[in-house]
């Protein structure tokens, strides 16, 4: 039997263990991949920051790579400098989904889209890329305070008059926020977007993602109220918003009958918030619409439906029918020298000397009236 000193020790030796394989495991994931998964499920919950995640909230590229108007050290709170002259005409601002639960943030995330996009074009873009650290939706600002939705809204809108052109792009729980902030800019395309958070499921909600059922109310009304007053052409100028969802995923079919009705309990269509709900055709006219708001539905069942998109040449074709409505400029370069070439060109065909006589009448008869 075990003396009364022995207990002791094990009381206090059993924790300093569980304290030290604890720190460990900690510190293992801190510094390899994973790190940005487990660091913002922690971070979540605690409401810890970490600077290792900090630094990639917020990456800007400009499209001129001499401009340093924006510092390194912006990234947890970058703030425009209203008077850089580098600036490009049209502003991508791109919201990262859950890129952590794939192991490590994506900190550039819809880059390479973007760039094969404007391929072999003479339209310039600066871009903006979002993370979010504590993968609650941005529902929470650089602060660690529930105030994601202002901080965000209050950055597009700012940016907004100081570009030609704001595009918003994401997809997930990124598409979330653009569909929160789409009347803010001139396009918004977002991919398989969550609306209500409420509706994933228990597993998915635990391991992937972070949202308190008061702050889901948030996002349900906020994103309302966005597409009502596109819809309802409320902007100052014309804006549009495109949705895009996977009609054979079961996850995706429960966000999208919250708009576009139908489902299990038979939900109404939200007639305020839509302009058109069709299967997706590269042909629809809708597809290059320059207002509303548009629900497309793929013949797809996985959630990540840009990825799938991508893997078959579908993605970059269908951006090009987006963005070929808000006048973005992707002629390209070669298309627009043969054009001038073609103005240029003066056909001549030799004439005949009878012909060459009667225009010398011609221009004789002229002279003399």
């Amino acid at each position: 039997m075990l003396s009364t000193w022995c207990w002791w020790w094990l009381f206090l030796i059993i924790p300093v263990v569980i304290g030290i394989i604890l720190g460990s495991f900690f510190l293992f994931m801190k510094r390899h991949r994973g790190s940005g998964y487990f660091l913002s499920k922690f971070s979540a919950f605690t409401r810890i920051r970490f600077n290792h995640l900090e630094k990639r909230r917020q990456t800007y590229c400009p499209a001129n790579d001499k401009c340093q108007c924006h510092t390194n050290e912006s990234a947890a709170h970058i703030e425009p400098n209203l008077t850089c002259p580098h600036r490009s005409p049209t502003l991508y601002m791109s919201f990262a989904g859950a890129a952590m639960i794939v192991g490590g943030v994506r900190t550039t995330e819809w880059r390479g889209s973007m760039q094969q996009c404007h391929y072999n074009t003479d339209d310039q873009f600066d871009a903006l890329f979002f993370t979010d650290p504590a993968q609650c939706f941005y529902l929470q600002d650089p602060d660690y305070n529930w105030q994601g939705i202002t901080y965000y809204r209050n950055l597009v809108a700012l940016y907004a008059t100081l570009y030609q052109r704001v595009i918003l792009i994401g997809a997930s729980l990124g598409g979330s926020m653009v569909c929160m902030c789409a009347d803010l800019a001139t396009l918004s395309i977002a991919f398989n977007p969550i609306l209500d958070p409420t509706l994933l499921g228990l597993p998915w909600r635990i391991m992937g993602a972070f949202c308190p059922a008061r702050q889901a109310q948030v996002i349900r009304d906020q994103v309302q109220t966005t597409m009502e007053i596109i819809a309802g052409k409320k902007t100052n100028d014309d804006c549009v918003l495109h949705i895009h969802w996977s009609q054979l995923s079961a996850a995706d079919q429960r966000q999208a009958h919250r708009i576009i009705g139908g489902g299990k309990y038979k939900k109404p269509r939200q007639t305020k918030c839509l302009t058109s709900v069709a299967d997706f055709d590269i042909n629809n006219p809708d597809i290059s619409s320059s207002s509303g708001v548009h629900a497309w539905l793929h013949q797809c069942s996985r959630h990540a439906l840009a990825m799938h998109l991508k893997r078959t040449d579908q993605l970059i074709p269908l951006l090009k029918r987006h963005l070929t409505a808000r006048s973005i400029g992707l002629t390209s370069i070669s298309s627009q020298l043969d054009e001038k070439e073609r103005q240029n060109f003066t056909i001549e065909f030799p004439l005949s000397t009878k012909l060459l006589h009667q225009l010398d009448k011609d221009a004789i008869a002229i002279d003399l009236s």
